[in-house]
């Protein structure tokens, strides 16, 4: 049934795993790099990924994710999920799995940063849904190098995450922190 999929107990199993590439994500904009990746090279008449994705924020987003990660570990032995009615599936958090969450968010994002310069789009022009699936279907693929993803969870983040990005630009644009609330 795929109603099971939408409740409580998936909720939390899913956000305890993507929480470090959630904020990996969201923070990067903190970080004004002056480094892009691509260097300035273009793929025909349009940059490979565009001066927003610069090596700063790539270290930043991974080191932000690791971080979340060892946060994840410290809180674990206090949190209640041992009194759930439903057994939890809690995934195993590690700093290697904080990393590799980080490092997927962060490729992903360029994956998507990449097939909008192909579509001729600026920097900052939105691409519904690949603006927001992109740094998760990412950070999912590389977490599964280290722990089973459920389905399940798949198919919940797939559903919640364009919401949660959007609530996200819209209060980063009203702190300044965007220049768009998409």
């Amino acid at each position: 049934m795929v109603f099971d999929i939408f409740n409580i107990y998936v909720l939390v199993e899913c956000i305890w795993l993507i929480l470090p590439a959630y904020a990996a994500n969201g923070l990067v904009p903190l970080i004004r790099g002056k480094r892009p990746i691509d260097g300035g090279r273009n793929l025909g008449k349009n940059r490979l990924f565009g001066n927003g994705k610069t090596w700063e924020g790539l270290v930043f987003g991974i080191v932000v994710a690791g971080l979340i990660a060892l946060v994840e570990m410290a809180t674990y032995p206090y949190l209640p999920f041992d009194i759930s009615p439903v057994p939890l599936v809690i995934a195993p958090i590690s700093i290697a799995l904080g990393f590799l969450l980080g490092l997927g968010a962060m490729l992903g994002d360029l994956v998507g940063s990449f097939i909008k310069r192909r579509f001729g789009l600026k920097r900052g022009e939105p691409a519904p849904l690949l603006d927001q699936e992109d740094f998760l279907i990412g950070s999912l693929l590389f977490a599964s190098l280290l722990v089973t993803v459920k389905t399940e969870w798949w198919i919940l983040l797939l559903v919640i995450t364009p919401v949660i990005h959007w609530v996200a630009c819209v209060i980063g644009y009203i702190f300044k922190l965007k220049k768009t609330p998409y």
